[in-house]
């Protein structure tokens, strides 16, 4: 394994640790949709969940050029049983992915994720 590998999977045990119970899943996404590590209790197929989340970078980037944007933080979709898929920015060249169960506590979510992002923790 390597170097890299074994710090996303720490970074993914640390997220899900740190989010007391609130995150099912989380995956290391490279912008080209392959997954790099994850992390998963659920049928959370990282192939799928990787080029979803490509795409859906790809096209908020597209939107941010055409708003004279520079960038964004994170992408939270809400789904019909009331969990979310958190997207965020990682390093440039990578996202996280992670999702919740139903009803998460989306504010502690979001801090959690943000004190790994940003080397905080």
């Amino acid at each position: 394994m390597s170097a890299t590998y074994d710090s996303f999977k720490i970074l993914i045990d640390n997220i899900i640790i740190g989010c007391k119970g609130w995150v099912e899943s989380v995956a290391i996404v490279a912008e080209d949709g392959t997954p790099v590590a994850y992390s998963a209790h659920t049928g959370f197929n990282p192939e799928f969940i990787a080029a979803a989340t490509a795409a859906i970078g790809g096209a908020v980037n597209a939107v941010m050029d055409l708003l004279n944007a520079t960038r964004y933080n994170k992408i939270e979709i809400e789904l019909n049983d009331r969990r979310y898929i958190i997207i965020r920015n990682y390093k440039d060249r990578y996202y996280i992915v992670a999702l919740t169960k139903p009803k998460p506590n989306l504010g502690f979510i979001n801090l959690i994720i943000e004190a790994y992002v940003s080397g905080k923790s």
